[in-house]
């Protein structure tokens, strides 16, 4: 039967951690046959043949499974099956209705490398046509993912900040074929028809000769975006600051994956699936920034001041040793492929986020962070935050401000002076049309258009006042806020319509009927909607959001570059802080607007 064998050229590829045995080889075949329900005889089964420098293990039989749809009543009688291809250091795994059980992966397989995979496949001759990517930061506020697809996505998008985002799969053409690669998990496929047995290993020989090709090279394409480096290579004086759980990593696992998985709990009457609600619920319990302590080789998770967990930094990976979350303390993953209480790789929901490597963790260096089981660098960080400091305005005015939006009475004409609302109104918007959008359905405090400059600009003004530090939780409102609001600022559609008459009124506050008009200048309101409508329809419109907050001073920022550049300690408070912002900015630049903070010199 094994002549009859026809498999996608796509295979998993690891690195060995020590030698497969025979033994080893037979004592997999029994556990898959042990572990799936109702297992038929082999119709074929191989192990250790060889081929060339190669040699291969194959097993194929059928077994009951759950019918997805129907309750697990209901069994499909299917079929299943697994080759491995054993080359010099690297084992490569076909498989489809059958995987590898975790205990043999833990005693034999480790990852094959990013940088591997990237030399093998997106080579220097590669043109991608397909990039998966994942956020660097652990901002709740900032776009987590984004898929590009384009004929030659080189010429089709600017990397201006690339850097911020890891390249997670990507689809790329060259002479020999089109090639997709996911480098965490180590997956490789090829376009191309379907192999027979002997095909598919002379397939992954081939693979694993580039996989073993030290001399490759990347594309320059590829290494724009942030680069993969040993975790051995920390120098002594980084350390952590702050971990979170890739919760909508997990939550792709549960509800999109091609083989998903589900959460259970132990009752009286057995096993349970949380269903939907429930599974979301933990979802969004599990996703919260912890800070991180670090005493000697001890590294520990607190949250909102109480412990929360622990992590253990190896050679190799960080592991999630602990994390204190009462909601999660009885919860297991199981796969879903088996009916539920049934699956013998049943684990804990902890030691599901930490096999899996669904966590993150920042440090005292911002080039650095810790990203599903890679630890990157982000180089845009090189040279003290150069590209960081740029979105960054400075105004002496905002030195005098003592509050956000001052006092008011009945019959005021205008902001306070030394208010934030009264320097955006005064002194900082320069546009011919500013209108207050405070309170309400607010999209932000003010909104400003300038309709008679080249080009026009559509800008987004948020104000924020607090004592000057470098605290980002003074921020995560504003940048909650603009972040929230940035599909209105084409300022279009039928919410902009419903808008106008709304801004017909004047601004009352703290009990006071004030005599500050909405439309703060631009005149009447048809002229004022008739140059928005104008400006909107404008090809080159410049569109801007402005966070305006005299709690911070951009000397104090430059100076934390500074000593992070120099290899100097920071508080864990502007790593935060850093990459709060950065999400905001990178925000802004996804829907192709300028994100910048205004504040103190």
């Amino acid at each position: 039967m094994l002549d009859q064998l026809q498999t996608v050229r796509g295979a998993h590829f690891y690195r060995r951690r020590k030698r497969v045995t025979n033994k080893a080889v037979q004592e997999l075949f029994i556990q898959l046959r042990r572990e799936a329900l109702n297992p038929g005889q082999a119709l074929f089964r191989i192990e250790r043949a060889r081929r060339a420098d190669a040699c291969y293990s194959a097993i194929c039989f059928a077994y009951d499974r759950p019918v997805s749809f129907l309750n697990d009543a209901i069994l499909d009688r299917v079929h299943g099956f697994l080759l491995l291809v054993e080359r010099g250091e690297t084992v490569a795994v076909f498989k489809a209705g059958l995987d590898v059980p975790s205990a043999f992966k833990r005693a034999y397989l480790e990852p094959v490398g990013r940088a591997r995979v990237e030399r093998a496949i997106a080579r220097n001759d590669a043109v991608f046509e397909k990039l998966s990517l994942r956020n660097m930061t652990t901002s709740p506020f900032a776009l987590r993912s984004k898929i590009l697809e384009a004929r030659d996505l080189q010429n089709a998008i600017a990397t201006s900040s690339a850097t911020r985002f890891i390249p997670q799969s990507y689809r790329v053409r060259r002479e020999d074929g089109s090639y997709s690669a996911t480098a965490s998990t180590g997956r490789i496929t090829v376009r191309a028809d379907r192999a027979s047995c002997l095909e598919a290993v002379e397939w992954a020989r081939q693979i694993v000769a580039l996989l073993d090709d030290e001399d490759g090279e990347a594309s320059p394409f590829i290494r724009t975006f942030a680069r993969s480096i040993e975790l051995s290579q920390l120098p002594a004086q980084v350390h952590p600051t702050y971990f979170a759980v890739d919760a909508m990593g997990l939550a792709e696992a549960i509800f999109e994956a091609d083989e998903p998985v589900r959460l259970v709990r132990k009752t009286e009457a057995g096993w349970q699936q949380l269903d939907k609600v429930e599974a979301e619920a933990i979802i969004a319990d599990l996703d919260r920034t912890y800070d991180i302590a670090v005493d000697g080789n001890n590294v520990w998770l607190e949250y909102e001041g109480a412990d929360a967990g622990a992590l253990r930094f190896n050679k190799s990976r960080i592991a999630l040793r602990r994390l204190e979350i009462p909601a999660i303390d009885e919860l297991f993953v199981e796969r879903a492929a088996h009916a539920v209480g049934t699956d013998p790789d049943r684990v804990s929901l902890t030691r599901y986020l930490d096999t899996e490597n669904l966590i993150t963790v920042l440090f005292n260096d911002l080039a650095l962070a810790y990203v599903n089981g890679s630890l990157f660098r982000d180089d845009a960080m090189v040279g003290g935050g150069a590209e960081f400091l740029r979105h960054l305005q400075s105004r002496d005015e905002l030195r005098a401000a003592t509050d956000e939006k001052g006092n008011f009475v009945n019959g005021q004409a205008a902001f306070d002076a030394d208010s934030v609302f009264g320097i955006i109104a005064n002194d900082l918007a320069a546009d011919d049309i500013l209108i207050c959008d405070d309170l309400g359905d607010e999209w932000a405090d003010f909104i400003g258009v300038s309709s008679q400059t080249s080009p026009a600009t559509i800008n987004f003004y948020h104000a924020k006042h607090g004592a000057r530090s470098l605290s980002a939780s003074a921020f995560h409102e504003a940048v909650g806020q603009g972040i929230k609001n940035l599909g209105r600022i084409s300022l279009s559609g039928e919410q902009m319509a419903a808008k106008y008459p709304l801004w017909d009124d004047v601004y009352r506050k703290d009990g006071a009927e004030t005599a500050i008009r909405r439309y703060v200048r631009g005149g009447t309101r048809d002229q004022v909607e008739q140059a928005i409508a104008d400006t909107v329809g404008a090809p080159d419109v410049v569109r801007r959001v402005f966070i305006v907050t005299s709690s911070l001073s951009r000397a104090d920022v430059a100076d934390g570059f500074a000593r992070a550049a120099a290899g100097q300690s920071i508080r864990p408070h502007f790593v935060q802080l850093y990459w709060l912002l950065m999400g905001f900015f990178s925000a802004c630049a996804e829907i192709g607007a300028i994100g910048y903070v205004v504040c103190q010199p």
